[in-house]
């Protein structure tokens, strides 16, 4: 349990989600006492910053330290900054690094010469843990056999004292050396308003529109989901929009006329609310990604009533049959043709209640070590 005093957040990563799940952090932590991100040094002037913590840093709810260089810095010099920071922080000092799996290969090793004089708590959140595997699933178990075993040295070397992970939203189990939290639902726009959300989005009013959102690189798909479109004969547009990166870019330039009149791109940061609108404007979201985990814009899309199609992860698979969410398959193209084809059809129903979506309060407080809104552990 969180005891009272400072809460150290540790993310020198920007880029993407990562300060939204911060932002949700930071509005929990402040029941047990001040708040302080330590994180890369012009994280602040970033457009993530001002979009999901600059609120917060204004209203005085967050103390910023840019004390770390570049968003994937070593382990040492994070166990040296936490020193450091928590030195001057007020009461015991509880620190949350937001993004350690890359941190837990040595934390075990550099840490405990570091925040020897601090001992303060330190939790680690782990977001590519495998949370529930087949006994077969050799794959999955050569990552988290690795991963349980550096937690639980570091946790006897007194460097670490709890562990948290994701897991699919529907799944209720606790874990053993990895604590278990369901990735938040969050979305503030829903499909019932789609004709406004592409009204304000200047997207075509009767068409029927799947889309690729947030950092769009190759990892998403693109091109198989086109392909899927195409080869299934689906009428059809696909939408890409956010930050894409060159190699989408060069893909989107070198198409046919035929096949690019078949895309709607905006190449653009969106920030969250807009991303939102996004997502809950379209008739169904394909998630084509092989890291086998939650996915935010799947959490997104559940929250706006948007059916999602999912390949390359068991842990999705699970969850869109679970909540009704959406459709699983293969990731091959004629596989997510057929589904596409199947979220898409007339009648088709997405069936997730608000009691199966995960609020930010709740996934803040379960990181936190805290009770949950409605006073659960």
């Amino acid at each position: 349990m969180a005891q009272s005093g400072t809460t150290l957040v540790v993310e020198p990563d920007h880029g993407g989600h990562h300060f939204q799940s911060v932002s949700f952090v930071v509005a929990e932590a402040g029941s047990v006492g001040p708040v302080v991100l330590l994180t890369s040094q012009g994280a602040a002037a970033t457009e993530e910053f001002e979009a999901h913590l600059g609120a917060q840093h204004r209203a005085g709810d967050l103390v910023l330290v840019e004390a770390l260089v570049g968003t994937q810095p070593p382990t040492a010099d994070v166990a040296r900054a936490v020193a450091s920071c928590g030195a001057s922080c007020a009461g015991p000092v509880h620190v949350l690094v937001m993004d350690g799996d890359q941190s837990l290969k040595r934390w075990w090793w550099v840490a405990p010469r570091h925040l020897r004089s601090l001992r303060p708590r330190v939790t680690f959140m782990l977001t590519r843990y495998p949370a529930r595997l087949a006994p077969t699933d050799l794959t999955g178990w050569r990552l988290r056999a690795p991963k349980a075993a550096l937690a639980l040295l570091a946790m006897l070397r007194g460097c670490l004292h709890r562990v948290v992970g994701f897991s699919g939203r529907e799944d209720l189990g606790t874990g053993v050396v990895v604590r278990r939290i369901g990735d938040p639902n969050v979305c503030e726009a829903h499909a019932r308003d789609r004709t406004r959300w592409r009204s304000e989005l200047d997207l075509p009013a009767d068409a029927t529109l799947v889309g690729v959102f947030g950092h769009v690189s190759e990892r998403r798909n693109g091109p198989m989901i086109l392909e899927a479109i195409l080869a299934e004969g689906l009428d059809v547009l696909l939408v890409i929009a956010g930050s894409l990166t060159p190699e989408v870019r060069a893909w989107v330039d070198g198409l046919d006329e035929d096949s690019r009149s078949r895309l709607l791109v905006r190449d653009a940061y969106l920030d969250n609310p807009t991303l939102d609108r996004y997502i809950a404007a379209m008739d169904a979201v394909p998630l084509l990604l092989t890291n086998n985990g939650p996915s935010g814009i799947m959490g997104k899309a559940e929250s706006a009533g948007v059916p999602v199609v999912t390949a390359g992860s068991v842990v999705r698979a699970r969850e869109a049959r679970a909540l009704g969410a959406g459709e699983a398959c293969d990731l091959e193209v004629k596989s997510v043709g057929r589904a596409l084809r199947t979220v898409l059809a007339p009648g088709y129903r997405v069936t997730t209640r608000d009691g199966d979506l995960v609020s930010p309060a709740r996934y803040a407080r379960a990181m936190l070590g805290l009770p949950g809104p409605d006073g659960s552990r």
